[in-house]
């Protein structure tokens, strides 16, 4: 027998049976506002509820406050959050944040009549709760649904079209697990649904960016959002310690001093140097899938904690199988030299004036020569090249005054020895982060690549993807950062063999470098505008879906 399905994801599966699988066969559900503020409010009342000073007798006498059963036969297991009693019967009730609907007309759903006054996805979970207080001795004809959106209350007889439709998506729901270790077997998105505009995982699912990517439809409605919910919170203050209280993250600072960030607006966070963080706080950001970086405090990333790797096992099994086809990351991999070397030839073009032809005609050279290799040998060799061709020429997209100063001897790291390459440097790590993130959000394993080695401690799939977002991303502030003069040579240590930037300068880049993540770019495919740090979660979706067979191919991110 199939392990039990819990109620909750009825309501899923008869939303959208693609929601149902990214939520509970791919664990891709992402915290974002609402769902942060929902789990404290659902803590809160947890913690209002006082214990029971009655004996069993009394207490089952009475409604208990939450039900936790299950039933063999139905298959399914459920907690209750809230249960009553009236006229001899036991009333499950729930509670949903939206608004209820008109109730002008009943709802057709699958052949099956269902009432018009509550949303088909919410009477289905409720009848299902319904259908365990029966099973379990419990005698009940009806719930109730409390809509806060429009304080509506609403009576759901379960009546026998009701009770169809509940076992018809239990079984869905079954059909679906046991299918799900085919990778053809993801469900198709809705076409032109206005459901999506409703779904909280929308942004990943992607529906109308998939349906025309297959040509199984020509529309692109602007239905992912701009932007991320949240901003990173960077500390780099020496002895700040880092707590919870209630929903917020409580900052200490030596001093004694404290600052509180509500935690709802946080996606992210980074402690620089000596910054303590509590095993309590850690937890709770774990818990709801927000990652916390450790930088050193000349800003090498030491480390990355999240939640247990519990995402996405089938599209990590299709990573693993197909990464290590020859042919299938060759494809992948000339597709993402290529794009790196168009984007740094653009980033010259615009930037680099006329001392930088021979340089940009080399550039399209070598592009066009990435996409005709026949091994990853000669791929990386055309690679080398253009890194070399390229950052020759990147002094001159640099203010006259600060090239005569000589701020770039080259490309150089482990230490940088100059200004350009410790800004370089330091991006590219804030990039690795964020890119790390992304791969750990979506399920991908961020260590196992299909173009840079493999070795012990290289996150490679980080690194491949990065490279198309490089030139994008990094190398345009710290240009735009210099020529502007926002970071100067009083930001920076200059010894003899090395270069470091001052905390002051390090704190003015994270700015920069948040300010460029929440600008907005016209994405080349759909046209719409969504912020750099969303291109980023949006392409490696669009990877994740190429890997597991969903799109015929991944063009990485191109700007002209």
């Amino acid at each position: 027998m199939n392990h039990p399905i819990p109620i909750r994801m009825l309501n899923e599966i008869q939303y959208c049976e693609r929601l149902f699988y990214f939520m509970h066969v791919q664990k891709l559900f992402d915290e974002n506002v609402d769902t942060v503020e929902g789990s404290a409010q659902h803590e809160r009342a947890e913690r209002s509820k006082r214990p029971s000073k009655m004996g069993p007798k009394e207490l089952w006498g009475d409604a208990p406050r939450s039900l936790k059963l299950g039933d063999e036969l139905l298959n399914i297991t459920g907690v209750l959050d809230a249960v009553s009693h009236e006229e001899n019967s036991w009333i499950p009730v729930e509670s949903k944040h939206s608004s209820a609907p008109d109730g002008l007309n009943p709802f057709k759903v699958d052949g099956f009549l269902l009432e018009g006054s509550a949303w088909p996805n919410d009477q289905i979970q409720l009848c299902a709760q319904g259908l365990l207080l029966n099973a379990n001795g419990y005698p009940c004809e009806y719930g109730y649904l409390f809509y806060r959106g429009n304080k509506k209350k609403v009576k759901i007889y379960f009546t026998e079209d009701l009770i169809a439709a509940t076992k018809y998506y239990i079984k869905k729901a079954h059909e679906i697990l046991v299918l799900s270790a085919d990778e053809s077997a993801i469900p198709k998105p809705l076409i032109d649904s206005n459901k999506c505009f409703r779904c909280s995982l929308n942004y990943i699912c992607l529906p109308d960016e998939t349906n025309y990517l297959l040509g199984a439809s020509s529309t692109i409605r602007k239905i992912v959002p701009s932007r991320a919910d949240g901003g990173v919170l960077y500390v780099s203050e020496p002895g700040a310690k880092l707590g919870k209280s209630g929903e917020e993250l409580i900052i200490q600072y030596k001093d004694g001093q404290k600052q509180g960030v509500p935690i709802k607006d946080i996606i992210q966070v980074s402690l620089i140097g000596n910054v303590q963080c509590s095993t309590q706080l850690l937890h709770f950001l774990m818990q709801s899938n927000i990652h916390v970086s450790y930088l050193s405090s000349h800003g090498r990333l030491i480390g990355v904690s999240s939640s247990l790797v519990t995402k996405n096992v089938l599209t990590r099994q299709q990573q693993f199988i197909k990464f290590t086809n020859p042919e299938f990351g060759l494809n992948l991999a000339k597709q993402i030299v290529y794009a790196k070397i168009r984007n740094q030839r653009t980033l010259l073009r615009r930037n680099g004036g006329s001392e930088v032809k021979e340089i940009l005609t080399d550039l399209k050279s070598l592009s066009d020569s990435a996409l005709n290799v026949l091994s990853i040998e000669q791929l990386r060799g055309i690679e080398g090249i253009s890194a070399k061709r390229y950052f020759a020429g990147f002094p001159f997209m640099l203010k006259n005054e600060l090239r005569e100063l000589n701020l770039m001897k080259g490309r150089n790291r482990r230490p940088p020895k100059d200004p350009v390459n410790v800004l370089l440097s330091l991006g590219y790590t804030l990039l690795t982060r964020d890119i790390h993130a992304a791969c750990g959000s979506v399920g991908l394993d961020p260590m196992f690549g299909c173009y840079h080695r493999p070795e012990a401690g290289r996150p490679a799939l980080v690194l491949d993807v990065m490279e198309t977002f490089r030139p994008l991303i990094v190398d345009s502030i710290v240009i735009r950062a210099l020529n502007t003069g926002e970071i100067s040579l009083k930001d920076f240590y200059i010894g003899k063999d090395s270069c470091q930037l001052l905390k002051h300068g390090r704190d003015s880049f994270f700015a920069i470098y948040e300010r460029r993540m929440h600008e907005t770019i016209t994405e080349p495919i759909f046209g719409y505008k969504i912020s750099y740090r969303r291109m980023l979660d949006l392409h490696i979706r669009m990877l994740a879906r190429y890997i597991e067979g969903e799109l015929p191919e991944y063009k990485p991110l191109m700007t002209r």
